[in-house]
């Protein structure tokens, strides 16, 4: 089982989201006081919390991965490459498109295809939503588990010990 990271959404999306200032994340979490923050890592979660976290991961993880897919073929359609939009995204969000783009229909091209990227978003972030609640979690338990997997190693003991059982 490959658990998500935020950085193996696509960089499509990434550069896509900074260039247009659409926050669409299925992963953005709720600030916490630091005393919440401090109660959440202590906390210790059930076997039925971790086990319905690891079903709806793995969920989260395939509508990500065909998510990064439609995202790729969309900017290849537009006759760009991943690494070529991911510079030309770059350049716009320093003002510096004009500078770096090889000429105005490569602008045209990027142009159309970040926004049909960013177009995308909402349904990805609905599916997760989705997703998520369909094994019974909520996203701010399922956030509340990603973060507990990438921080507390005796989360990541259970949930490897899950993943072992399947």
């Amino acid at each position: 089982m490959v658990f998500i990271k935020k950085g193996t959404i696509a960089a499509a999306f990434v550069a896509a989201t900074m260039c247009f200032g659409s926050a669409a994340s299925a992963q953005d979490a709720a600030a916490t006081p630091d005393g919440a923050a401090q109660e959440q890592a202590e906390q210790q979660y059930s076997e039925e919390d971790l086990q319905k976290f690891v079903d709806a991961n793995s969920s989260v993880t395939e509508i990500q991965k065909a998510s990064r897919d439609t995202m790729v073929a969309v900017i290849e359609d537009n006759s760009l490459t991943l690494e070529r939009f991911n510079e030309l995204a770059k350049a716009h969000r320093s003002k510096k498109l004009d500078e770096v783009a090889e000429n105005p229909e490569e602008i045209a091209a990027f142009s159309t295809a970040a926004q049909e990227v960013v177009k995308l978003q909402p349904e990805t972030k609905d599916k997760i939503q989705q997703a998520v609640e369909e094994q019974g979690l909520t996203m701010d338990k399922y956030n509340a588990l990603m973060k507990a997997y990438r921080e507390d190693p005796a989360v990541q003991q259970q949930i490897r010990k899950i993943v072992a059982g399947k």
